[in-house]
């Protein structure tokens, strides 16, 4: 009877079957470690990507805060120009009220027995005044109310002869258009030196207030283009 040694043929399988299974851990340490070079070279490039971008975002930051500076320095300028404006309209607005009170005040005046040792102009309020558009047919439409100009409270300080002056100079400016809301503040007796040998003499200082309303703005645009032409 015939005989077969199968050990060596076993212990040869073994050995092939322990040589494929490292093979194989091999290469699948292999692949592991290219898939973690490849995935943390993906990595790095995306964070040097994000790095990229955020000192991207960084200047981009400082350039538009310099550009925001540099804008509310300008709007600090253009309003400090703003009100700079308001007050040139305001005070072209004011120029020729302030030449009809003055005119005014030389009408009213009686000569040879007053003197104004003062005149105080005061507006109620702040309120600026636009120009009124014109309607049709060129007519000037009506402004606003709360664009028309603001009254001015007027306090004149004088000195006259006697009491009835005073009165007449306060029945003048009642006649007046140009004055309303006349009333006497004080009234008192004041002696004054002559000086020179001359004898001393006893006037009346007086202080009234009174009321310069404003006037139909139309005026003013009529007078203004009067100057324009002349």
């Amino acid at each position: 009877m015939i005989r077969i040694n199968l050990l060596p043929y076993r212990t040869a399988r073994k050995k092939e079957n322990v040589r494929q299974q490292v093979t194989i851990f091999l290469l699948l340490i292999v692949l592991i470690t290219i898939s973690l070079v490849w995935y943390n070279n993906k990595l790095n490039k995306k964070v040097e990507a994000l790095n990229t971008q955020i000192e991207f975002t960084r200047k981009e930051v400082i350039r538009y805060n310099k550009i925001a500076k540099e804008v509310e320095e300008l709007k600090n300028k253009l309003a400090v120009l703003k009100r700079k404006l308001e007050v040139i309209e305001q005070l072209d607005m004011n120029r020729g009220r302030s030449f009809r009170i003055l005119e005014g005040m030389t009408e009213v005046v009686i000569e040879k027995k007053m003197w104004l040792t003062g005149l105080e102009a005061i507006e109620q309020n702040v309120r600026r005044e636009t120009k009124p558009q014109k309607g049709k047919k060129g007519k000037q439409a009506e402004t606003p109310e709360e664009f028309k100009r603001p009254d001015v409270n007027l306090q004149i300080q004088g000195i006259a002869l006697d009491n009835k002056t005073v009165a007449d100079f306060m029945t003048r400016l009642e006649e007046d258009p140009l004055f309303t809301g006349v009333r006497l503040i004080n009234l008192q007796q004041e002696l004054f030196k002559q000086g020179q040998g001359r004898d001393n003499i006893h006037l009346k200082k007086f202080v009234v207030a009174c009321t310069n309303p404003p006037i139909n703005p139309s005026m003013d645009n009529i007078e203004s283009e009067e100057k324009e032409k002349t």
